[in-house]
């Protein structure tokens, strides 16, 4: 019991004698105040940069309106096509008496020592996929005033079959109505000879490689309407290809009150002998009853500049009851130089002369054998 009470005692007093014996902790002496450390110089201030001046800013750019699309025609609009033509003459009868007395087996060019209009001509044609029609009127001494040259409507039925129903200009020929399209102005004997125009139907056939055909049923010469029951008949061929020109062709029906019929055959041959120089060649046969003629002409066209053209023909014509009270053999000579100024405008200066066998030809009331003319044409055409 004392042994225990002696072990508690100790148990008690040796923690309290080891804490007497540790050292209490030091206090730390107050801290001395610090001298404060000499103060840097403030760094000098840095001058703002000037502030640049601005470039005025560009005015916007308004983006252009679009341009609105063209609409595409219609799969049926026409091609349009137009041609006009102002011819005028003045032509001087170096044989006539008086001298306003005009020359004798002329078209057109009939005129003497005065200013004529020989034709104020405008053409217009429409073209649809499988239709198309033409007309060309004028003005003038061809057709003696108002003249219809051409009213025709035209059904395609194929790129090779086309039919024509109304007014054309004939296929017959080496020469047309529009002065322009001729290589000299006056036109030939032949061309005094043959129709011009015919009314009905025209059958047109495109074969290919340049050839073309056509068959036509119409009034006749140059009527309408008929002056008869009778009807004539045509027929064309025609080659055009590689600067070479070759056509035949024949009208054969009756013409007016007479029982028999009126034959024409015509040939037409021209050659591009190259880009200054052609030639060219017409025949033509007609045969009427008891009566008949047949001619020949020949012509060459150089271009002796861009401007400067010259022509010149020559042909022979035997008549026998046709047009001619008696058989008369009647030849003729045209030289003619002219020149185009702009592309569309020309002048034309020609003289020519005409021999007969016969006296064909008057001087006042006298008949002679020879008639010379002289002649200026003015051409404006598009």
């Amino acid at each position: 019991m004392r042994t225990a009470n002696m072990i508690a005692i100790l148990a008690l007093a040796v923690p309290t004698a080891v804490k007497a014996q540790e050292p209490e902790a030091a206090t730390p002496p107050p801290a001395a105040e610090a001298e404060p450390a000499p103060a840097e110089p403030a760094p000098a201030p840095v001058p703002a940069p000037a502030p640049a001046i601005a470039s005025p800013a560009p005015a916007p750019v308004e983006p252009a309106p679009p341009v609105p699309a063209e609409p595409a025609p219609p799969s049926d609009a026409p091609v349009i096509a137009y041609e006009a033509l102002v011819d005028t003459y003045y032509l001087y009868n170096f044989t006539g008496d008086p001298s306003t007395q005009g020359p004798a087996l002329r078209q057109y060019d009939t005129n003497a020592n005065s200013f004529t209009l020989n034709y104020a001509k405008l053409g217009l044609q429409a073209d649809f996929e499988k239709v198309a029609a033409r007309v060309d009127v004028g003005y003038g001494l061809v057709g003696a005033g108002f003249f219809v040259q051409q009213a025709f409507g035209t059904a395609k039925f194929s790129d090779v079959v086309s039919l024509d129903a109304g007014k054309f200009v004939t296929h017959a020929g080496g020469e047309v109505i529009e002065t322009n399209k001729n290589w000299l102005y006056s036109r030939s004997l032949l061309f005094f000879g043959i129709p011009l125009y015919h009314t009905g139907l025209r059958l047109n056939l495109t074969l290919g490689s340049g050839l073309t055909a056509m068959l036509s049923v119409v009034n006749g010469w140059n009527n309408d309407p008929d002056d008869n029951e009778g009807k004539t008949f045509g027929a064309n061929v025609t080659y055009a290809a590689d600067g070479v020109t070759a056509a035949a062709t024949t009208y054969i029906g009756k013409e007016g009150e007479a029982s028999d019929y009126r034959m024409l055959f015509d040939g037409v041959f021209a050659i591009d002998l190259s880009e200054q120089l052609s030639l060219a060649a017409n025949v033509d046969f007609l045969k009427e009853g008891d009566g008949h003629w047949f001619g020949a002409s020949v012509m060459a066209k150089a271009s002796l500049t861009e401007e400067l053209t010259l022509a010149l023909r020559g042909e022979f014509l035997k008549d026998k009851n046709i047009y001619l009270p008696a058989e008369e053999s009647v030849y003729e000579g045209t030289g003619m130089i002219g020149y185009t100024w702009g592309g569309h405008y020309e002048i034309r200066a020609e003289v020519r002369a005409d021999l007969s066998s016969g006296e064909v030809f008057m001087k006042g009331a006298t008949p002679r054998k020879n008639q010379v003319t002289g002649l200026l044409g003015f051409l404006a055409y598009l």
